[in-house]
């Protein structure tokens, strides 16, 4: 009884830490953006695996990617979110921002049960080092999930719109069903960029 007891501290200490990510505000550099946090988006993000791999019927574990979703960036409850604008203008390396999260998930993981503590670094880890197929199909949806939010906040609010038709081309690359999918995406996304006069490059159709 007193280990079950310990334990569920623990779980509400991680618990607890976790809750901290409904605090971790997303486009801290653009300021016109309309904040939403890393929660919001980790939310979407998993329901965006839900119905999106049902409509496509891939042959994925999803189950597992659901995890991946709703772990991905729970390292952003210690760190806080990483605005991409700094990394694209190398104000933030890659290697730093990997370094601090690297910290985050084994403090956070730590506070588990072991058990629970390795499932969540294997597969926060998995996500980072885009090994497996759902990994991928997160990875993807995470970027698609941003520009979604995009179109929805619409052009009166994009500091630097050059940084946003491409945003999610890498990683639909690395997970081709999604292709069609992020067309549709950016269809939304021209239609604001054309409402507010601005140039849609050939490359961002690319």
């Amino acid at each position: 009884m007193k280990n079950n007891l310990s334990q569920s501290k623990n779980i509400i200490r991680f618990l607890n830490e976790a809750g901290k990510l409904k605090q971790a505000i997303r486009f801290r550099e653009e300021k016109r953006m309309p904040k939403d946090s890393a929660a919001d988006h980790s939310w979407r993000t998993a329901l965006m695996v839900l119905v999106v791999a049902d409509n496509l019927k891939l042959k994925i574990n999803i189950e597992k990617a659901l995890a991946i979703a709703i772990l991905h960036d729970l390292v952003e409850a210690v760190v806080g979110n990483t605005d991409y604008i700094l990394i694209a203008e190398k104000k933030i390396s890659k290697n730093q921002k990997k370094l601090l999260e690297n910290k985050a998930i084994n403090k956070l993981s730590r506070l588990l049960p072991a058990s629970s503590g390795k499932k969540v670094y294997r597969l926060w880890n998995e996500y980072e080092s885009n090994s497996t197929k759902e990994a991928k199909f997160v990875q993807a949806l995470n970027k698609l999930e941003t520009l979604i939010y995009l179109s929805e906040v619409g052009y009166k609010n994009y500091d630097k719109p050059e940084f946003i038709p491409n945003y999610a081309d890498k990683a639909v690359n690395n997970f081709p069903a999604l292709k069609p999918f992020l067309k549709e995406v950016k269809d939304e996304l021209k239609k604001e960029f054309k409402k507010g006069g601005i140039v849609w490059r050939k490359n961002y159709d690319n």
